[in-house]
């Protein structure tokens, strides 16, 4: 008893003079896609919070590959639009801190869409009714945040900042800049001049852009975008007037949810009366869908007070080519909010 005792005291003195092991320190990150990090304690502290939150656990690794698997559709386009407009490569992975690459995703102060966008923040990038809501247009909505970060970097000549301004609002990051001494992101950061939301957003960001282009080196297998154009490059075609889309795709012989995803912005699914739309469609298909409108009849829907006679005169068209195309008779009362199709060789004129 004696012995075990001494035998366990001399092992605990030989492990207390073992030296301790410690976790390298990870080698400073001073560039993230094409985006500057200061070599400096703050800075690499709070890029390196989020590099472990997102690889110390496998369930957290795989989370991370599931929403960059997820942003497939959008990423290429994106990454052709960063090329064109020489704007840093990073930047591609700036919705995944917005949304998770989720195209309708809706936040609960009411931002909408890949990039999350404000109603009242759209303008002058896009356009929102009762028909259209292009913040949930992946494609248009890209163009639109592109647009903006230009903007930011342009008036504020710092990426870190710039980026910020995309969160808090660039009138906000000008009235801060005003009051601060040093027009640094991580100094207005660290010294508490920003809301915390706006200092957590771009560390977390230039964390999962460096895990994003760097995954080997910790340990994450992550998806390669492929090089198939079919979410990047596309046709357009104009439709005049209230078409669905499912009379669109029909007509083009086109998957639906195809159409539909490619048309986000569609809120009711059709295309808006009283005006013209440009349609997206997979490329190569502009000709043929050109030619298949014209078999399509537009719809109308009836508003309080009108007549097939108003409706004939409105169109060009005889009452009973509008009747033909709805299987209705002459005499027939229009039900306000009723849906009537107008053959296309009138609906085009």
């Amino acid at each position: 008893m004696i012995f075990s005792i001494l035998a366990a005291s001399a092992e605990n003195l030989v492990a207390a003079t073992k030296p301790v092991a410690t976790t390298p320190k990870p080698a400073p990150i001073t560039h993230v896609g094409g985006i500057a990090v200061p070599n400096q304690a703050y800075a690499q502290s709070m890029i390196q919070k989020y590099i472990r939150a997102y690889t110390n656990t496998e369930f957290a690794k795989q989370s991370l590959v599931q929403i960059l698997d997820d942003g497939e559709l959008y990423r290429l386009y994106i990454r052709q639009e960063l090329k064109k407009r020489q704007m840093p490569a990073a930047l591609e992975y700036l919705p995944v801190v917005e949304s998770e690459y989720k195209a309708r995703a809706t936040s609960h102060s009411g931002a909408r869409g890949l990039w999350q966008f404000m109603e009242n923040s759209i303008a002058p990038f896009m356009k929102k009714d009762e028909w259209i809501d292009e913040r949930l247009d992946p494609w248009k909505s890209t163009d639109a945040a592109l647009s903006k970060l230009q903007d930011n970097y342009r008036m504020f000549g710092d990426w870190a900042i710039a980026i910020a301004a995309y969160n808090c609002g660039a009138g906000a990051m000008q009235r801060i800049l005003a009051q601060s001494p040093q027009k640094s992101f991580w100094y207005l950061a660290e010294k508490g001049l920003l809301r915390d939301q706006s200092v957590q957003y771009v560390p977390k960001f230039l964390a999962i852009s460096e895990l994003s282009e760097h995954g080997a080196k910790y340990g994450i297998q992550l998806p390669e975008i492929t090089t198939s154009t079919r979410f990047a490059e596309f046709d357009y075609v104009t439709v005049k007037g209230q078409v669905s889309l499912e009379r669109i795709a029909s007509e083009l012989r086109l998957d639906y949810d195809t159409l539909s995803q490619l048309n986000r912005a569609l809120v009711k699914s059709c295309t808006p009366p009283a005006t013209e739309y440009a349609v997206r469609l997979p490329a190569g298909m502009e000709r043929a869908a050109t030619v298949a409108l014209h078999a399509i009849a537009v719809s109308h829907t009836v508003a309080k007070g009108e007549t097939l006679f108003a409706l004939s005169r409105l169109y060009g068209c005889s009452v009973d080519d509008i009747c033909t195309a709805n299987d209705i008779r002459r005499n027939d009362v229009l039900a306000v909010g009723k849906v009537l199709y107008i053959p296309a060789k009138y609906a085009e004129t």
